[in-house]
């Protein structure tokens, strides 16, 4: 998308037939007396209050600038206008835009004023162009109009690097929200690969794949005892950014399963389809590191991601099985459904002999449990680290990817015991999934004194505007670019 910042709120009515303007209640009476009585005659535009009738709301008008009919949507919401509504909102809106036939469209910002609001509001606009019909024919659009263009007039002193990182950022989003949306027959762990090769290439940093036959020659058991059922060989790609004034290392690791069926532990039919996207975390700490070295944060970021479909075949791993790890713990196989933990047990242990990062930090869509327990509004987030929790809650509050903490109690480590293993892969209590999920991920990272678990199941894709099921959030980067800001 191209940035076409005016110099002035007139320029931009030259430019353009309609108007987005996001807001708060509170900057409502603002938008009011600068903006829509310019363009509104008295004697047909409605009073505040009609206009403000409830706690949020999108009021459609239509105004007038020289001559020509402007188009204005307005979406308010909240009280105060924060980072997270103003991603919220312009997202909103720009997804409804393409459906109101505008040539071009201005998305009004002078009135937020903030810079961090600012480009929060149009990393929403950018991300809010996303099309879903991946695979729809041209003329099946439904009319839907894409803006390639950014027109917007940004109030002086702000700086149009802060547009244009915003921009940046939409765009990863973008293409992540792409990779999880993609389905298994587009995609492989050689697909994955291929693209996070391409985007370093692009933009500046290194990226390594180990391939089938190097994870067997390092003894990454689990992830090929995952990978066992299927002929699309697994990897694990490291993806490496670096600025020279970087003082922290830091890791990500993303479960990057392609499709889960479950293997021999079947899922259920009725919404198996939904595990396409069984590798978010991946995605979305591949898109973190591209995202950094779009921006040029001063930051070293290191995406390690393994990656792996889980089949059904008569080679496939079955409960039962004693299988080995990269840690050289072995683990009892209850249930083939539990993989995600398995390949990231792999990963974990290899992003801390590598690497010794500073501080490490896993995404997965691992269990339904804390969907149960959080539903789709936050992620749940496992450390012991105090600070840690802290300040990824701040990130999650001010981004609105907002993570909830979950107790990481040592009792715990009792239900992940095995009487023939070091380690079961699942509990046999019905309750507390998503902690011993993260108990069990524990014991593979060393002891790391910095680590966080994002449990993302019920955030990396669900119903949010673009189609009319579930579809990708690309939930996690602009939580983790905050938290690396903050």
């Amino acid at each position: 998308m191209k940035l076409n910042a005016q110099s002035s709120f007139e320029e931009l009515l030259e430019r353009v037939n309609m108007l987005s303007i996001p807001s708060s209640k509170e900057g409502m009476a603002e938008v009011y007396l600068v903006i829509l009585t310019k363009l509104i005659p008295a004697a047909t535009l409605p009073v505040l209050s009609e206009l403000i009738n409830g706690k949020s709301g999108t009021v459609l008008l239509y105004g007038q600038w020289k001559n020509r009919i402007i188009k204005i949507q307005v979406c308010y919401e909240g009280d105060k206008m924060s980072e997270a509504l103003a991603y919220s909102l312009s997202k909103k809106m720009a997804i409804k835009a393409r459906t109101e036939n505008a040539e071009s469209i201005g998305l009004v910002l002078h009135h937020l004023n903030v810079p961090e609001i600012i480009q929060s509001a149009i990393t929403g606009w950018t991300a809010g162009q996303y099309d879903l019909g991946l695979y729809k024919k041209a003329e099946e659009q439904n009319g839907k109009i894409y803006q390639d263009t950014l027109y917007t007039y940004l109030p002086k002193g702000v700086n149009e690097s802060v547009a244009r990182d915003g921009i940046s950022i939409g765009v990863v989003q973008q293409e992540i929200m792409t990779l999880v949306n993609m389905p298994a027959s587009h995609k492989s762990p050689e697909y994955l690969g291929q693209w996070a090769q391409r985007s370093a290439a692009t933009f500046g940093y290194s990226c390594t794949i180990l391939d089938k036959v190097k994870l067997t020659s390092l003894g990454m058991g689990a992830l090929l005892a995952v990978n066992r059922g299927s002929h699309q060989p697994a990897n694990l790609i490291v993806s490496h950014y670096q600025h020279p004034d970087a003082i922290k290392k830091i890791e990500l690791v993303g479960k990057g399963v392609i499709f889960d069926t479950g293997g021999l532990s079947i899922k259920d039919s009725k919404n198996m389809h939904y595990m396409k996207s069984d590798m978010a975390g991946a995605a979305a700490a591949l898109g973190t590191v591209e995202a950094c070295a779009r921006l040029g944060l001063k930051v070293e970021v290191i995406a390690i991601a393994p990656v792996t479909d889980n089949s059904v075949d008569s080679t496939s791993t079955k409960p039962g099985d004693v299988i080995s790890s990269y840690a050289g713990k072995t683990i009892e196989v209850i249930d083939t459904d539990a993989e995600g933990r398995l390949i990231l047990a792999d990963a974990l242990t290899y992003a801390v002999k590598q690497y010794k990062p500073d501080v490490m930090i896993d995404m997965a869509t691992l269990t339904g449990s804390i969907i149960a327990a959080l539903g789709t509004q936050a992620a749940g987030l496992f450390t012991k680290n105090d600070q840690l929790a802290q300040s990824l809650s701040a990130a999650g509050d001010a981004s609105g990817e907002r993570v909830w903490r979950m107790p990481m109690y040592d009792e715990f480590n009792e239900d992940m015991q095995s009487d023939i293993a070091d380690i079961k892969n699942l509990g046999d209590k019905p309750y507390a999934g998503s902690i011993t999920a993260a108990k069990f991920l524990e014991v593979f990272t060393q002891e790391h004194p910095a680590w966080a678990h994002l449990d993302i199941a019920g955030m990396g894709f669900q119903p949010n505007g673009f189609g009319k099921s579930h579809c990708a959030t690309a939930y996690g980067i602009r939580l983790l670019l905050k938290w690396m800001s903050m």
